[in-house]
């Protein structure tokens, strides 16, 4: 496990509200046909959107190039996020209050064509927040944390 910290612009933050918001829209439907889906006012669209394009310009700015998949689509793409590096990325936002990483069992062990998980942890919610943690993990090493019964779903999960 590789970890470090992003430096990105804070208007990210901002355009991650309206994308989120969109993409809360677009994923009602799909929430309505699978219930167990649903994250009534957790805002996980708007911290998901906001992690993926921190992590794409993070790769921008190092002059990497990179594929990303599409961040608003009709239905929920069972596929990597991110292509850098010749390895598939699934990125996970954690909350800045969040201790501990996360992957949802199930999804893990579907075949989604991921090699890779980065976790990226803004340091703050606040719209002027320039900085974000990260920790950047193979899927095989996921296979040896810890599994949990959480709220929603089993989830892998290990302390940071």
């Amino acid at each position: 496990m590789r970890q470090g910290s992003i430096k990105y612009p804070p208007l990210i933050n901002e355009q991650a509200l309206y994308v989120g918001g969109l993409r809360e829209i677009t994923n009602a439907y799909m929430h309505e046909l699978h219930p167990k889906y649903k994250r009534d006012n957790l805002q996980v669209d708007k911290l998901g959107c906001k992690c993926e394009m921190i992590v794409q310009y993070h790769f921008w700015a190092k002059g990497l190039a990179y594929e990303s998949e599409q961040m608003l689509a009709r239905s929920p793409i069972a596929n990597y996020d991110i292509m850098a590096l010749n390895q598939n990325i699934d990125v996970k936002g954690i909350w800045s209050y969040q201790t501990e990483l996360r992957v949802n069992y199930d999804a893990h062990n579907k075949d989604k064509n991921v090699t890779h998980y980065m976790f990226v942890q803004p340091v703050s919610d606040d719209l002027g927040n320039d900085s974000a943690n990260y920790w950047y993990v193979s899927k095989q090493d996921i296979d040896k944390w810890q599994v949990k019964d959480l709220k929603f779903s089993k989830a892998y999960v290990k302390q940071i």
